[in-house]
């Protein structure tokens, strides 16, 4: 899948623009990585299906930048790209990457200290050599050393709503094969883990010949841009967008205790087979085994190999040694939240604010997907940067939208806003305007940077207000870009049961906000959730299961998350909701 390689071209154009100062455009690039950032099918798939036309349909791209996409997707290469970076030092471009500096201070940066790499900026920051500059300081100082740990971090880790969508094309691949059983995702990626190190692939087939013809196939694939080892039993390759995926190839009896070993967690399986020990029985991933006699029990399912140690199968996103045994040895194990069990997005940008589509189009996407309801919450005035709107024409937006609803058949679309939290805990529009919507999202989205007691003060604030619905992306943070705010989650999360305000679980994935920890703690205090996609274009809308998977994480049941629920439930959470 090209769209991550694709999406960074266009933000580091973007960067080496506004480095020399060029007006607009660093903005439109910005726009265009975005949207191929957070396309679900793969960009490149998209440009074979009907060229650069195609490429010009998508929220946000031009024909200047579909051109360069349609020349890099074509040749591999970008000769507008290449002659920007000639511009400048050789390695630069990889501290646009690093959090919180940003292009004008990577030059001055570059200008006054010489720096041109990740490695010379982390050691001019512990030298304080940096705080010594005009405008930094040393809080400036440890905000980089920060970010630079962020950006190290994220060097190791890929997003699982970009690493999923890749996994599963070459899972789909590896089943169409013949001589293939049985195929499935293992490791992290298959525990649907916010961030995934590598892919882990396991493959069942009958006889030798099948399984050399099947590491040939997978050594050999397009997207293969590294071969790191190749076996009769297990090959790793490289693809081109960085990512490394590991094949093994099991014998079909095998595959349950395979897949149930691979899978992991490492804490859960080594509970898993202390369990066993104690049961006079050895768990590997060949199968389960009695001791004494060496002989195989269990091992063809994963239902199989649970059941002869004494244990109901535990679905895969809980395998964390975090009470999950425990639970399926008393038959407690949670009913999780299904995938495809959504019936509406309470969460969604359109172009009347920083959103790639129209209201039409995100509603007909909706109705696609199957949905019941849809809510559109363009952003208040104070988000300037995403075109936030004024109180007029929020008011005059608000009726365009119940007008355009009065209309559509098969949805109820419903009307609303993102208002931002101001740091003196106001919403940013007043009351007479908020109690005319039906879906009021309340989102911090500045001073990120307030102390632990500012925020948590700010927020509770907020939740006092009695037209505020949901706390959106409750602790503001961006994976590999912006670290969460300092907030009391306990006091949040116990004035929100009380007011029975819902909290957001933001299912982009470059937020995954609340992340599974935060929102099993939170059901704990008594919460009701929502899982929004924080939609700023029909792509976006596809996000939704990884917000499931955050759900299932976090031990959540349809019960605890509203829009399960069937559209004529929604009055009895959403006090404006009228049907």
């Amino acid at each position: 899948m090209k769209n991550p390689e694709v999406a960074q071209l266009l933000y580091d154009i973007a960067d080496m623009l506004e480095m020399q100062n060029v007006s607009f455009k660093p903005a439109a690039y910005r726009k265009a990585a975005r949207s191929v950032e957070t396309l679900s099918e793969d960009i490149a798939e998209v440009f074979s299906s009907g060229g650069r036309k195609k490429l010009m349909a998508l929220p946000g791209i031009g024909e200047s930048i579909a051109e360069k996409i349609e020349e890099f997707l074509t040749t591999g290469k970008l000769k507008y790209y290449d002659d920007l970076k000639k511009k400048f030092p050789q390695h630069i471009t990889e501290l646009m990457n690093v959090p919180g500096i940003g292009p004008k201070r990577i030059k001055l940066l570059h200008d006054k200290l010489g720096i041109k790499t990740v490695k010379q900026l982390e050691a001019a920051a512990k030298a304080h050599k940096i705080s010594k500059l005009p405008g930094f300081g040393e809080k400036s100082e440890g905000e980089i050393l920060k970010g630079v740990g962020i950006f190290q971090k994220g060097q190791e880790r890929m997003l699982l709503g970009y690493a999923l969508p890749i996994a599963q094309e070459i899972e789909g691949r590896l089943k169409g094969l013949k001589g293939v059983v049985r195929a499935s995702l293992a490791g992290s990626l298959r525990r649907k883990k916010e961030t995934i190190g590598d892919v882990d692939l396991l493959v069942s087939c009958k006889g030798g010949k099948a399984a050399a013809k099947i590491m040939n196939f997978f050594t050999m694939m397009p997207d293969v841009n590294r071969i790191l080892a190749k076996g009769e039993t297990k090959s790793s390759i490289v693809l081109k967008t960085g990512l490394q995926v590991d094949l093994r190839v099991v014998d079909d009896d095998s595959f349950g205790a395979a897949l149930q070993y691979f899978t992991g967690s490492k804490e859960h399986n080594v509970v898993a087979r202390e369990l066993a020990i104690r049961k006079g029985l050895k768990l590997n991933e060949y199968g389960v085994f009695r001791k004494s006699s060496n002989s195989r029990i269990a091992g063809k399912t994963e239902e199989e190999v649970y059941k002869a140690i004494g244990l109901h199968c535990m679905e895969p996103e809980i395998r964390e040694n975090s009470g999950e045994i425990e639970a399926a040895a008393k038959n407690k194990l949670p009913n999780l939240i299904e995938y495809g069990s959504i019936k509406g997005d309470f969460h969604c940008h359109t172009v009347k604010s920083d959103g790639g589509n129209s209201l039409g189009d995100m509603v007909a996407a909706a109705k696609q997907l199957g949905y019941e309801y849809i809510a559109i919450t363009d952003h208040s005035k104070s988000e300037r940067i995403a075109h936030g709107l004024s109180i007029e024409d929020m008011e005059k937006w608000l009726k365009e939208i119940r007008a355009a609803s009065a209309k559509i058949k098969g949805i109820k679309v419903l009307a609303g806003s993102e208002v931002d939290i101001l740091p003196n805990g106001e919403l940013d529009f007043p009351d007479d305007l908020l109690k005319k919507m039906d879906v009021v999202v309340g989102s911090v989205h500045s001073r990120f940077k307030s102390t632990k007691e500012e925020m948590t003060k700010r927020i509770l604030t907020a939740l006092d207000n009695r037209h505020l619905d949901i706390l959106g992306h409750p602790t503001g943070r961006m994976i590999g870009k912006r670290e969460p705010y300092e907030v009391d989650l306990k006091r949040i999360f116990a004035a929100a049961a009380e007011k029975k305000i819902l909290l957001e679980i933001n299912a982009h994935p470059d937020r995954t906000d609340l992340k599974d920890v935060h929102a099993r703690e939170a059901k704990g205090f008594g919460c009701k959730f929502v899982i929004n996609t924080d939609s700023h274009s029909t792509e976006n809308l596809k996000f939704m299961d990884l917000g499931v998977a955050i759900a299932r994480r976090a031990w959540l049941s349809a019960e605890d998350v509203v829009n399960t629920r069937p559209l004529r439930e929604l009055p009895k959470f959403f006090r404006r909701i009228k049907l």
